[in-house]
């Protein structure tokens, strides 16, 4: 009788647990990260400490939110990040803003992580305050592994480098307006940035030259993947810039290869461009990748190489992409 009593006590015990966790997970809601780099810090404010950087589409768990900032779960990461670069689906908790002792212990406590506000643009001989604001940025994104002495020299050249050609961007090295903004997850200057253009290829071959890499959005799913223009006169010979790009590029046409023109958005150093592509690789592979040989990028006017004629199809989806934006 004693241990019949005791299995039903244990059994209520476990019953009042499973339902507060049900209680708890009804409280969170997701969020879409819908900025290109988001830090995510240790307490609610700009000062605190950095534990991760976000990229645009990442999800979260929101727990609560706190004034301007949502109190999310990542991964192994619990911590904030500001409310206007999240998208959040669901009921999130409201709890009062404080700034408690423990909050500002912990700021005070900041040391490679405090990024502060985005600093001022910078270039390789720089030194100061701006420029190591720069490489605490670079290291939370896990590119740079040097001091953070305030120096640009060849470390903080490289990994600026390395983060430009992660972001489609001009590989010069130099911290300029577009880095930073891109770097720092600040909402572009101009709104119109994230509007895709048309590129006339035969009078701008030129825009997106040879070996650049470039960031490739597929209109209809969304997916994003980074490549690289191998070559191409009449329009542009691409190749995926890793076996992970591959593997979303086979991802976005269902697992298997095909013809079939795509609408896709093309970024590099700042803007987007209205294009097209078909999904099979074939002909030169320069990479190793994966992907066995490469496939064609088309903008407006561009021509194939077999016929040396405009593609009807190529171009009615360059015109899609134009309702398109980033």
């Amino acid at each position: 009788m004693q241990q019949t009593k005791h299995l039903r006590r244990l059994a209520a015990v476990c019953l009042a647990m499973f339902l507060m966790l049900m209680a708890s997970t009804a409280l969170a809601a997701e969020g879409t990260v819908n900025t290109k780099s988001l830090v995510l810090r240790k307490s609610a404010s700009k000062n605190s400490k950095v534990l991760h950087t976000l990229d645009k589409g990442d999800r979260l768990e929101v727990l609560s939110s706190t004034g301007d900032w949502y109190r999310v779960s990542y991964g192994k990461y619990t911590g904030y990040v500001m409310k206007k670069y999240v998208k959040v689906s669901g009921k999130v908790e409201e709890k009062e803003s404080s700034t408690n002792n423990t909050a500002t212990k912990e700021e005070n406590n900041t040391t490679v992580g405090d990024l502060g506000d985005a600093p001022g643009t910078s270039r390789p001989g720089d030194r100061g305050s701006d420029v190591k604001k720069l490489q605490q940025a670079l290291k939370a994104k896990g590119l740079y592994s040097g001091k953070i002495d305030g120096i640009y020299g060849k470390g903080t050249t490289a990994a600026v480098r390395d983060f430009q050609r992660k972001y489609g961007l001009s590989r010069d090295g130099i911290a300029g307006k577009v880095t930073i903004r891109t770097l720092f997850g600040e909402p572009a200057a101009d709104a119109d940035a994230l509007k895709p253009q048309s590129l006339k290829w035969f009078s701008n071959t030129g825009t997106i030259p040879r070996g650049a890499t470039v960031t490739i959005k597929d209109c209809y799913t969304g997916k994003t993947f980074n490549a690289v223009r191998w070559s191409g006169s009449n329009h542009m010979d691409t190749e995926p810039a890793s076996k992970a790009d591959a593997a979303t590029f086979k991802e976005i046409y269902g697992g298997s290869y095909s013809w079939k023109r795509r609408p896709i958005l093309v970024k590099y150093d700042g803007k987007v461009y209205a294009a097209s592509m078909n999904g099979m690789p074939h002909g030169t592979s320069t990479i190793s990748n994966g992907f066995d040989g490469h496939f064609c990028v088309h903008f407006t006017g561009s021509k194939t190489h077999e016929t040396d004629k405009v593609d009807a199809d190529h171009q009615n989806c360059v015109e899609t992409a134009m309702k398109y934006s980033w």
